[in-house]
């Protein structure tokens, strides 16, 4: 199990148009580009990236305002991060490139490929969040933040380290791979994080299914069956709406990449393989 500490070893500092970055590049080939979902940062991907890597170049960035990455001046949205991820891309040496992208990360993936479409190879979307910030059953403290009249006070109640841990652990179906590494990884991916948590909601207000509907791209959903913050009935219509490729965990939740995260490198390897 890769620790807090080791993954910040294991990663690169940056600065890309005067916001300091901090982004895990590992492995040779086609390149994938794995963006975290809210509350969250590179981290999340500890147990994607090593297998991924074997058979790809592997780009896990922290988003701005997560992590290590720091917060943009104007705030975050859609557009903002779309820019910061492709002069990131740019900056390295990346011109086309897969996408995969969980629950927030999966509304920002699918807007870059609707906005890039001669530069996005494939898309694979985790448990995303497509509909709004107003579905599925949230634990209590992030329904605090959500509300924003509440939004200050909710932060400073937020990120503490018991919170974070209580929120895991409702999140989390496979209990057994949830270990105090987890939890540490995930505080320190949002301590600093402030305001950006607020942010974020408005981004995934700002998402509409119409950029999914204009994907030239070949999309895989991979889903988690017990996910309760993104109804997976929602997610199993769209993607069947769409015509996408579907796989189906039945034993995990939300974060079906961590809790099942072998039969889940093997899915998405193989659909970017092709």
């Amino acid at each position: 199990m890769v620790s807090w500490a080791e993954h910040v070893a294991s990663g690169i500092r940056t600065t890309i148009n005067g916001v300091e970055a901090f982004y895990v590049d590992r492995g040779e080939g086609n390149p994938v580009v794995l963006v975290h979902g809210w509350a969250s940062s590179s981290f999340s991907w500890r147990r994607n990236v090593p297998a991924l890597s074997e058979r790809f170049r592997v780009i896990a960035p922290d988003l701005p305002g997560f992590g290590l990455s720091q917060r943009l001046l104007g705030g975050l949205d859609l557009e903002s991060v779309r820019a910061f991820l492709l002069d990131l891309l740019e900056s390295i040496g990346v011109d086309e490139f897969s996408l995969v992208g969980h629950s927030m990360g999966g509304a920002v993936s699918a807007y870059v490929a609707s906005m890039n479409p001669d530069r996005v190879r494939r898309l694979v979307l985790i448990n995303p969040s497509p509909f709004g910030a107003g579905v599925g059953r949230r634990p209590f403290a992030v329904e605090l933040v959500r509300h924003r009249p509440l939004s200050d006070i909710a932060v400073r109640f937020s990120v503490r380290r018991s919170v974070v841990r209580r929120v895991l652990e409702r999140v989390y179906v496979r209990k057994e791979v949830l270990d105090e590494e987890t939890v540490t990884g995930y505080y320190e991916s949002i301590r600093n994080s402030g305001r950006t948590l607020i942010e974020a909601f408005r981004l995934i207000r700002s998402f509409r299914i119409d950029y999914l509907r204009s994907l030239r791209c070949p999309v895989l959903f991979v889903l988690g069956r017990r996910d309760e913050l993104v109804p997976f009935e929602l997610n199993e219509r769209l993607a069947r709406e769409l015509g996408a490729e579907i796989y189906v965990d039945d034993g995990s939740g939300h974060n079906v990449h961590e809790e099942n995260p072998e039969e889940v490198n093997r899915v998405i390897a193989d659909f970017l393989s092709r």
